[in-house]
């Protein structure tokens, strides 16, 4: 009778443990996210776009994944989406892109809320196919109600010809009769991640 109390005991531990480990991650807030780019056209002209679909996660260890559906895009101008999604990403065939890197998890969960520090973070970027390692200036920030915020110091800039984009890029421009578009892309990002 002991022994089949014990093991119950044990079975319940044993569950709860998993329940906990599970939920020690962190999920990013879509809503509450927001990853831009800027278009420069013309040499002059800049335009701030977004993706309104991203998903990630940062695990209890501090691995971190984000994805971009890259459909998603939004420039404020439907033709230009589609134009976008069709030449330039060709969403058929690479539906999405990706980003993974480590973050400092130890000072993470030493951080109080409103505390942040800031961490140089090697990024590996997919797009297209291709895969880079690309470097960001990252601040990590706890915010109340286990929610952080990682954003970029600075933005990161993306070279289009790393991932087989300038092709796309010049197609567009040729579409758009413009004499130029810079293939050189700052992206910034606030991701919030929750438990």
């Amino acid at each position: 009778m002991k022994a089949t109390k014990i093991k119950q005991t044990l079975l319940a531990l044993a569950l709860s443990s998993t329940a906990l480990s599970a939920t020690a991650d962190w999920t990013l807030n879509n809503a509450n996210s927001s990853l831009n780019f800027i278009s420069i056209k013309k040499l002059s002209i800049g335009e701030v776009h977004t993706f309104n679909s991203i998903s990630g996660l940062l695990k209890d260890n501090g691995d971190a994944k984000v994805k971009v559906i890259l459909r998603s895009v939004n420039t404020q101008i439907p033709k230009r989406d589609a134009r976008m999604k069709k030449v330039l990403f060709e969403v058929t065939k690479f539906p999405q892109a990706s980003v993974t890197t480590k973050l400092d998890i130890k000072r993470i969960k030493s951080l109080k809320v409103g505390e942040s520090f800031s961490q140089i973070v090697e990024l590996a970027l997919s797009i297209h196919g291709q895969q880079q390692e690309v470097e960001a200036n990252m601040r990590i920030t706890a915010l109340a109600n286990n929610k952080l915020l990682a954003s970029t110091i600075k933005p990161v800039i993306i070279n289009a010809k790393d991932f087989h984009l300038v092709k796309g890029i010049n197609v567009l421009r040729t579409l758009a009769k413009l004499p130029s578009i810079s293939t050189a892309i700052p992206v910034t990002a606030d991701f919030i991640f929750e438990k």
